[in-house]
C-alpha cells in the first residue's frame, strides 16, 4: 500500500496469468498480511458452447454452489472469504478445508476476483494442466522490510492419502509459526481430496526477501499450488507501497523455454517492469531479445530477474520482450498498473507466463465481463466495479484476427518482436464487457487494465490440452455418437482397438459395435496428439418371455442370440414383480417367481438382465416376463344343524359347496397346518358324520388336475340353543304393601334366557301337561300371586329345534325390619315466622341403625307406599305435620314409618327499640313484662337495664319452653359542624353539617331560629351558635364584620394610632398591603404583625399624606372572597 498523505487516492494493479479452457478447475487458499477491510470475492465463470450447462462449486468435497453458463451467459458467483482467504495464523502450517473445486460436464473458463481495500488481484485458473507432482515455488523479490508484506505458497490436493515435501529454501528463510530453513530443512505433510496447506513467511525479515524462491515442490498425487506475495514489493525501497503479487503455478512437465511478453503501465526505469526467471535444471541459459550473450545461467532452483531495459518499443508506445532459454523455465511476468510518476510503485502485478507453443488455440472464445473486478480505494470509497482495460494480443505472424467479429484498428498492432520473426502482439485500448478473440492461426490473449486504485493484467490459455472423446445421443453402440472439440484441431482420425477407422476421419464418430476408441488429432506442424481410450458396449438387448403360473416357477437365463454364456453373478431384477417375488439364486443365475396369492388370477411381469462371460465387452441382455397366473377357484362354506343339547352337532362335510370347478378332488382336515402340508394320517375319515361343537373350523384341500391347490375352510356352527336356568326361583316384593305381588312375565324372559332376541316365541303355563302341549292355555303378561307359586316356561326353537320347557319359582320376599314405626319430636320456631327448617335424618336412628338402609319422605302414607311425591330433606315445617318414610335396601323389600312434628313459636318485646343517645350519656333498656325469664348479655335477669352506655346488648327471653334472642343498639349521636360563615355586607349565612337535623341557629347566643341566614348584623365581632335536634351541645364559631378605617394618626395619643384588622385573622386567605400615591408598597400584613399598621417604615413615621390600601379574605368554609380598597389619610401632626 502507498502511503503518502499528499496523494487523494492510491493506484493499485493485480495480475492473472492464462485462463485455460477445461471441465476442471482448482483454487488453492491464500493467506493476507494487510489487516485491509472491505474484502470482496467473486468467481468469473464463462464458456464457448451454446447449449447451457451446469456448472457446480464445490468446498471440502461439499458442493455450495451450482450455476449454468452459456455462450453469451457468463456467470460470476460470491464466495465466503473463509473457503479462499484467511488472516489467521492457526490456518497456516496445517491441515485445512480451505480451497476451491470447480468442474462441468464441458469445458469453460474460471478466474477468482478478489480484493481488500486499495489491492486486488485475480487468479486465473489454468484447469487440469494446473495440476501435476513437482512444482518450484515463486514469489516476487521483496526489496523492503516491512511486517504486511510476505511471501506465500499454498497446496491443494486433488487426490485422497496425498504426500507433499518441500525442500531447496534457504537457511536463513524464518517461517511465520517460528520455525526456520535452518530447524527444519524439509516440509512434509498428508492431506486429502479438498484439503489444503499454506506456508507463509513475513517480509520484516531479510531472510524472507528471496529465501522462498525456487523452493521444490514434490507430490505423490497431482496437487495444485498458487504462490505469490500477499502484499509484495520488488521496485525498490519503497516502504510506504505494496500490492498483491499472486498467480497459480504450474507443474515442470507443463513448461517451456520460448517466451513473449508484452510491458504492463510501468515506466522504463522504475524497476516495475521485467520478469522473474526459475531454473528447473542446471545450466539453463537465459537469452532475450536473441541476444548471442545470455543475460544469466542458472541452477536448478536459481531465479533470475530480466530489468525493464531489456523491453523493446516496437512504436506507439507498444514495448515487447522476447525470452528463450536453453532449457524449461518458470517465468513470471512483474509489472505496473498505473504510469504515474512516483505512484506506480504501489501498483505491482505478477504473471505467470506459459511457454508460445504450436497448440496455443486459434481462438479465445468467451472471457466473461472482462473489464470487472470490484474494489474498494482511497479514491473509491463507494467502490469501483468496471475498469478500463486493455486488450493484448500475441500470435503467429500473418495471422487474421478479429476481436467480437472486428478487425482490430492498425493502430493497435500487429507489432514486431524482436528476436523473433514467428511472433507479433497487439494492444487494443478500452475493451469491454465478454469478448471473444479468433485467429487464423496461434493465439493467447492477455490484459492490462487500471483505474484510479484499481488495476489488472494477464494471458488466457496457453496449454496444449489433451484431447478429450465426449459422448452424446445414446450410452451405447449403436446410437453412441463420440466427438473430439470440432474448433481447435485441424485434422482427425478415429481408431477401435488400435485399428484405424478408414473414413472416420470427422470430429465425430458413431460406433456400430462395442470396442475402445481413440481420436488422434494434430494442428498446424504440431505432432498428432491421442486422445484416452473411451469404452463402447455393445447396447443391452430386449427379448420377452411367457409362462403359466400356479404357485411358481423357476426361470434359466439364456441369450436369444448371443454366443456368450450368461455369467449367474451378473442375473439381476430391474422391474419387480408385482403379484409375486422373483429371487435370484446368486450362485446358479436361475431365477424362482413365486406367486404371493396364489388363489388370486391375474397377470403379472417383471424384468431381469443378465450379461455374458467376455470380460471386457459383455454382452447383455433384458427379459420381459408375462406371468398368466392360473387360479382354483375355492369359497369358504358354513354348515348349520341342531345342538343335541350337549353343545355339539352331527355334519355331513361332503355338502359343503367349496368349488364350481369340476372335476376335482377334496380332502378334509382339522388345522390349516396339516391341511397346507397335507400331512399323512391327519385327514378326516368320517366325512359325512363328523361330530364337532359350535364353530368349529375344518379345511378341504381342492386339487385339480393342473396341479393347482387351493383351501377352503368350512365352518361348523349350531343352531342357537333356548338354554333356560334350572331350578329359578324369583323373590319379588309387594312394593305397595298391600299383600299382592304383580309380576310382568315378559321381563322374566331375559332374566331365565340366554338369548331371548333370537327366541322369539316364549310361552308360560300354569301346569307342566299345558307347557308340554304348548297349547294355548298360557299366563297373562300382567300375572300376580299372593303365596309362592310354580308355573312353567316353554320356548320353541325358531330353526325347527325341539322346544325347550322348564319350571319357574315365584317367592314373595321380606320386608326391611323396623325398631318401631312411629315417632314425634317437638320444636322451637327460632325466628318467629311460624315455619322452621328441620333435617328428620338424624331421626332415622329412632327406626333403623342398619347404614345401608335408603329413605325417603313423603306427605302421605299412600305417596311412601307408592313412591311418589318425595319431600327434600331437610324440610320446611309449621304447626303440627306428619311426614311418612320409606325405607329400602337392596335384597330387601321396601318398609314405612311415620315421624310426626310439632313446631311451637317463642314470644319477643315490643317496646324493646334501637336507641340514640347524647354523648357522654347513660340509658335504660326495658324489654316490658309477659315472659317467663329474662337473660341479659350483662348477665342481668330482669325485665331492664340501667346505667346503659352506648353500644350493642341481647336479651334471651324464654316463654312456654322456647328461648328467643332479641338484639338492640344504643347509639351515641354527634354533634354537627359549622361548615361555612358568608358574610355579605350586613347579611351572615351559616352552612352546617353532620349531627341530626334540622338544626337551629342563634347569634350571640341570644335568641334562636331555624332560618341559617341573619340580616342586619351591626359591624364587630359576632359568635354564631348551632344545635341540632337531639339538643345535646351547642357548637359555636367566631366572626367579624370590620370597620373599615380611612384616617390615622401615630402620635401616641392613644387615638387612632394605627390601622388594626387583627380581627380577620379568624378567616382564610387574608391579604392587607398599603401603597403610597407612587405604588409603591409601604405595608404587607401577616401573621407577624396581626394585620396592624402603625404609619411607620422601618421604625421611622411616614410623610403625612393620602395612601392607598387593598385588604380581602375568605370567611370560614365559603367561597367568596371578600375585597375592600380604599384611601388612608395619614396625619403626623
Amino acid at each position: 500500500m502507498k502511503k503518502i498523505l499528499s496523494f487523494l487516492f492510491l493506484l493499485l494493479f493485480f495480475t492473472s496469468t492464462f485462463a485455460q479452457l477445461d471441465r476442471e478447475h482448482w483454487f488453492a487458499p491464500m493467506v493476507d498480511r494487510t489487516g485491509n477491510s472491505n474484502p470482496n470475492q467473486k468467481l468469473y465463470l464463462s464458456t464457448n458452447r451454446t447449449t447451457p450447462f451446469p456448472v457446480e462449486i464445490y468446498n471440502n468435497n461439499t458442493l455450495i454452489a451450482t450455476v449454468t453458463i452459456s455462450k453469451g451467459n457468463p456467470q460470476k458467483v460470491d464466495i465466503l472469504r473463509d473457503y479462499i482467504i484467511t488472516s489467521l495464523q492457526t490456518d497456516l502450517f496445517t491441515t485445512t478445508t480451505k480451497g476451491l473445486y470447480v468442474k462441468a460436464e464441458f469445458p469453460f473458463y474460471a478466474n477468482l476476483r478478489f480484493s481488500v481495500f486499495n489491492h486486488a488481484e485475480i487468479i486465473t485458473s489454468k484447469g487440469i494442466p494446473s495440476t501435476g507432482k513437482t512444482f518450484y515455488a515463486a514469489n516476487a523479490p521483496l526489496s523492503v522490510s516491512n511486517s504486511i508484506l510476505n511471501f506465500m505458497t499454498s497446496v491443494l490436493a486433488t487426490e485422497d492419502n496425498t504426500t507433499v515435501t518441500i525442500t531447496g529454501y534457504k537457511p536463513t528463510v524464518q517461517f511465520s509459526n517460528g520455525t526456520t530453513g535452518a530447524t527444519n530443512p524439509i516440509i512434509t505433510f498428508n492431506l486429502n481430496k479438498g484439503q489444503s496447506y499454506i506456508i507463509d513467511g513475513i517480509g520484516n525479515n531479510a531472510g524472507n526477501f528471496d529465501g522462498f524462491i525456487g523452493a521444490k515442490i514434490t507430490a505423490n498425487k497431482n496437487i495444485n499450488v498458487t504462490n505469490g506475495n500477499f502484499n509484495g514489493q520488488y521496485a525498490g525501497n519503497f516502504p510506504s507501497s505494496s500490492d498483491i503479487l499472486m498467480d497459480q503455478a504450474v507443474p515442470v512437465d507443463r513448461l517451456g523455454n520460448e517466451f513473449a511478453l508484452v510491458k504492463g503501465n510501468g515506466s522504463i526505469g522504475s524497476n516495475m517492469e521485467g520478469a522473474l526467471v526459475i531454473a528447473t535444471e542446471d545450466n539453463t541459459e537465459i537469452r532475450v531479445n536473441n541476444e548471442v550473450v545470455p543475460v544469466a545461467t542458472l541452477n536448478t532452483g536459481q531465479y533470475f530477474m530480466i530489468p525493464d531495459s531489456k523491453y523493446q518499443l516496437q512504436g506507439s508506445g507498444h514495448y515487447n520482450l522476447y525470452i528463450k532459454t536453453t532449457k524449461n523455465v518458470y517465468i513470471y511476468q512483474v509489472l505496473a498498473g498505473a504510469s504515474t510518476a512516483g505512484n506506480e510503485v504501489a501498483t505491482g502485478g505478477f504473471n505467470f507466463i506459459p511457454a508460445l507453443n504450436c497448440y496455443l488455440p486459434k481462438q479465445i472464445n468467451e472471457l466473461g465481463l472482462i473489464d470487472e473486478n470490484f474494489v474498494y480505494s482511497n479514491g473509491n470509497p463507494n467502490g469501483i466495479l468496471n475498469v478500463p482495460t486493455k486488450l493484448n494480443l500475441i500470435t503467429e505472424r500473418g495471422a487474421v484476427v478479429t476481436v467480437n467479429g472486428v478487425t482490430p484498428p492498425i493502430s493497435t498492432g500487429p507489432f514486431n518482436m524482436t528476436g523473433t520473426l514467428n511472433w507479433v502482439t497487439y494492444g487494443i485500448p478500452n475493451t469491454a464487457g465478454t469478448v471473444t478473440v479468433v485467429s487464423s492461426k496461434a493465439i493467447t490473449a492477455g490484459i492490462n487494465a487500471g483505474s484510479d486504485a484499481v488495476g489488472y493484467g494477464g494471458f488466457f490459455a496457453g496449454f496444449p490440452t489433451q484431447p478429450v472423446i465426449l459422448k452424446s445421443g445414446g450410452d451405447c453402440a449403436p446410437g453412441i455418437v463420440l466427438t473430439v472439440d470440432p474448433v481447435i484441431y485441424d485434422t482427425y482420425q478415429w481408431y477401435v482397438g488400435g485399428v484405424l477407422i478408414p473414413g472416420a476421419t470427422g470430429a465425430s464418430y458413431s460406433p456400430t459395435q462395442s470396442g475402445y476408441y481413440t481420436c488422434s488429432v494434430t494442428m498446424g506442424s504440431c505432432a498428432p496428439l491421442i486422445t484416452a481410450q473411451y469404452k463402447v458396449q455393445n447396447c443391452t438387448k430386449l427379448s420377452t418371455a411367457t409362462y403359466d403360473v400356479c404357485t411358481t416357477k423357476t426361470i434359466t437365463p439364456a441369450f436369444t442370440s448371443s454366443t456368450q454364456t450368461p455369467v449367474p453373478s451378473t442375473v439381476a431384477v430391474l422391474t419387480a414383480p408385482t403379484l409375486g417375488t422373483a429371487t435370484v439364486n446368486a450362485t446358479t443365475g436361475v431365477i424362482t417367481y413365486t406367486v404371493t396369492n396364489p388363489g388370486t388370477a391375474g397377470t403379472d411381469t417383471f424384468t431381469y438382465t443378465f450379461c455374458g462371460n467376455n470380460p471386457d465387452f459383455p454382452d447383455c441382455e433384458t427379459v420381459t416376463v408375462t406371468i398368466n397366473i392360473q387360479v382354483l377357484t375355492v369359497n369358504n362354506a358354513t354348515l348349520k344343524v341342531c345342538d343335541n343339547g350337549s353343545g355339539q352337532g352331527i355334519f355331513n362335510l361332503t355338502t359343503a359347496n367349496v368349488t364350481t370347478n369340476s372335476p376335482v378332488t377334496i380332502t378334509y382336515y382339522t388345522n390349516l397346518l396339516d391341511a397346507q402340508n397335507e400331512t399323512p394320517g391327519t385327514a378326516i375319515t368320517n366325512t359325512t358324520s363328523y361330530t364337532a361343537t359350535n364353530g368349529t373350523i375344518v379345511y378341504a384341500v381342492v386339487k385339480n388336475t393342473l396341479g393347482c391347490k387351493a383351501i377352503a375352510q368350512i365352518t361348523l356352527n349350531l343352531y342357537p340353543f333356548a338354554n333356560v336356568l334350572n331350578n329359578y326361583t324369583g323373590t319379588f316384593c309387594d312394593d305397595n304393601l298391600d299383600g299382592v305381588v304383580n309380576v310382568i312375565l315378559p321381563n322374566i324372559t331375559p332374566l331365565v334366557l340366554n338369548n331371548p332376541t333370537y327366541f322369539t316365541n316364549v310361552r308360560y303355563y300354569a301346569n307342566l301337561a299345558d307347557a308340554n302341549a304348548g297349547n294355548a292355555n298360557t299366563l297373562p303378561n300382567n300375572w300376580s300371586y299372593t303365596t309362592t307359586t310354580t308355573i312353567y316356561i316353554r320356548v320353541d326353537s325358531p330353526d325347527g329345534c325341539p322346544p325347550v320347557v322348564k319350571p319357574l319359582v315365584f317367592v314373595i320376599g321380606n320386608k326391611i325390619s323396623l325398631i318401631k314405626t312411629t315417632h314425634a319430636i317437638t320444636m322451637c320456631d327460632d325466628n318467629l315466622d311460624g315455619t322452621k327448617v328441620i333435617d328428620l335424618m338424624p331421626y332415622i336412628s329412632q327406626f333403623t341403625t342398619d347404614p345401608s338402609v335408603t329413605v325417603t319422605f313423603h306427605p302421605t302414607l299412600q305417596d311412601a307406599q307408592n313412591n311418589t311425591a318425595q319431600i327434600a330433606n331437610p324440610m320446611n315445617l309449621s304447626g303440627t305435620q306428619t311426614v311418612f318414610t320409606r325405607f329400602e335396601k337392596s335384597g330387601v323389600c321396601p318398609n314405612i314409618a311415620s315421624i310426626t312434628v310439632t313446631i311451637k313459636t317463642p314470644k319477643s318485646s315490643l317496646i324493646l327499640k334501637d336507641k340514640v343517645v347524647c354523648p357522654k350519656t347513660l340509658t335504660t333498656l326495658d324489654a316490658g313484662p309477659g315472659i317467663d325469664s329474662y337473660l341479659w348479655s350483662t348477665g342481668a335477669t330482669s325485665s331492664s337495664i340501667g346505667n346503659v352506655a352506648p353500644g350493642n346488648y341481647w336479651v334471651d327471653l324464654t316463654a312456654e319452653g322456647c328461648t328467643y334472642r332479641q338484639n338492640v343498639t344504643i347509639t351515641e349521636s354527634s354533634l354537627p359542624v359549622i361548615t361555612m360563615i358568608e358574610i355579605n355586607g350586613s347579611t351572615v349565612t351559616i352552612g352546617a353539617s353532620g349531627g341530626t337535623p334540622p338544626y337551629e341557629y342563634s347569634l350571640d347566643g341570644v335568641n334562636w331560629q331555624s332560618s341559617n341566614v341573619f340580616m342586619n348584623v351591626p359591624r364587630g365581632n359576632h359568635i354564631i351558635h348551632i344545635r341540632d335536634t337531639n339538643q345535646c351541645e351547642e357548637v359555636t364559631r367566631p366572626f367579624v364584620i370590620i370597620n373599615l378605617i380611612n384616617t390615622i394618626t401615630p402620635n401616641l395619643d392613644g387615638y387612632n394610632d394605627a390601622i388594626n384588622y387583627s380581627e380577620l385573622m379568624n378567616n382564610d386567605n387574608i391579604i392587607f398591603r398599603i401603597f403610597d400615591r407612587y405604588g409603591a408598597e409601604v405595608f404587607r400584613g401577616a401573621p407577624s404583625n396581626r394585620f396592624t399598621w402603625d404609619g411607620r417604615v422601618g421604625g421611622r413615621l411616614v410623610n403625612t399624606a393620602t395612601y392607598w390600601y387593598f385588604i380581602s379574605w375568605t370567611e370560614f368554609g365559603g367561597t367568596t372572597t371578600v375585597k375592600y380598597t380604599s384611601w388612608l389619610l395619614v396625619k403626623n401632626y
